[in-house]
């Protein structure tokens, strides 16, 4: 339960049908659909009703109806002054249980929680208001300033959903987080509203680099990881955290007009005696090229080093060098790509916490991740997709893509 399904409520009530309800929210019609179907089926009195193609409030939901606006008007205090768009209904309860209590153990066992998990809660919450909201001491915790200037607008929404309580208002999913951190090494264009609209998991995502071979903080504080396994480079996945490969493609390389003659594959030791671009010196991708090369047998000749962007872009265009790439990474323009002989393979990675509250929304993306690359190689390599497709067993992820 959030600020959203409250307006959704209200909106149902003015009479407004799906698609209207999705363009007043900012959300897609399957958002819509399925917020609608879990009010009508959740709680102890449902606040919804389904008929027909529509939906309509119960006789508990008109009963709750003045709560209701009273909750999402006191919701909208709360989210113009952190500034957030979704106040889930359990963030305010963490915060209230912990300003009550005074101690984060106090609130755990009041809200029958292992401290440990309240603990994290707490610091997601924290992150996404944008706020420290307790000062910590070995005798408990305290309002900081940030906190005490919500305190009128949370004490206000504390009560109206404390009337929300009595009418069987739906509760929260515990194994459906509403909120979640991601951390990507690249920025998938329709991953946030995908997972907003079909999860209905509300998602910050931060683009980072991973500049070593170790996972970076950025990454450890995330709920979710999404990075580049590259060739002979690949991440120690820490302890705690459970990975799946989204999709694995073969290594590329980008090569100059006149680098080699119009083959279909071409083999790294053609290479040797060209100009290499990397990016910076002990990055992942840096490393990688190394090791390939010397495994091939020689040592490449690192002239220029860039990360991604214009400069190296320039540097690939003019001819001057020779780069590692992927078969969907390939930058469109007219840059020259052939497939590499050896078997080398980017495989792209989602991470998350063994058992954690973001396992069903990881193994999603997994899955959304997996089907977007099928698009993307029917799109610019169907040949490529065919031949994936074709073998089975070394490349067993397209077999049913």
């Amino acid at each position: 339960m959030d600020s959203v399904d409250l307006r959704l409520v209200l909106g149902v009530a003015d009479g407004a049908d799906q698609s209207a309800l999705a363009s007043r929210l900012g959300l897609g019609e399957t958002a819509v659909r399925k917020r609608l179907r879990r009010l009508a089926t959740s709680g102890a009195t449902p606040w919804l009703r389904r008929a027909g193609s529509g939906y309509h409030l119960t006789d508990g939901g008109r009963a709750a109806l003045g709560a209701i606006g009273e909750a999402a008007s006191a919701c909208a205090a709360v989210t113009a002054v952190l500034g957030v768009e979704v106040l889930p209904v359990r963030h305010v309860r963490v915060v209230t249980a912990i300003l009550a209590s005074g101690s984060i153990s106090g609130a755990a066992r009041q809200l029958g929680l292992p401290q440990p998990s309240l603990s994290a809660q707490l610091s997601r919450i924290e992150r996404r208001w944008g706020n420290v909201l307790f000062q910590r001491a070995p005798g408990g915790v305290s309002a900081t300033p940030a906190l005490d200037r919500l305190l009128p607008h949370l004490r206000l929404l504390e009560k109206s959903l404390s009337r929300l309580a009595a009418t069987g208002m739906p509760e929260d999913d515990p194994g459906v987080p509403c909120d979640l951190e991601v951390a990507c090494e690249f920025g998938f264009t329709g991953l946030l509203d995908a997972l907003r609209d079909e999860a209905l998991v509300d998602v910050q995502q931060h683009i980072v680099s991973v500049p070593g071979p170790d996972w970076t903080p950025d990454m450890r504080n995330a709920d979710i990881c999404v990075y580049a396994d590259l060739p002979l480079a690949s991440l120690t996945t820490p302890p705690g955290w459970t990975t799946a490969v989204a999709f694995e493609e073969p290594a590329y390389v980008l090569l100059p007009r006149t680098a080699v003659s119009d083959r279909e594959t071409v083999e790294l030791r053609d290479l040797a005696g060209h100009d290499w671009l990397t990016g910076p010196a002990g990055t992942r991708n840096h490393r990688s090229v190394l090791a390939v090369c010397r495994a091939a047998g020689f040592v490449p000749r690192v002239r220029f080093t860039a990360l991604n962007g214009p400069s190296g872009r320039h540097i690939l265009e003019a001819g001057e060098a020779v780069a590692l790439t992927s078969a969907t990474l390939v930058p469109a323009g007219a840059l020259r790509t052939v497939r590499l002989a050896e078997d080398l393979r980017v495989r792209l990675v989602v991470g998350w916490r063994h058992g954690g509250p973001a396992t069903a929304t990881a193994e999603w993306m997994v899955r959304w991740l997996r089907e977007q690359h099928v698009q993307r190689l029917a799109q610019r390599r169907p040949e490529l997709l065919a031949e994936l497709r074709a073998d089975p067993v070394g490349w067993p992820g397209y077999v049913d893509a």
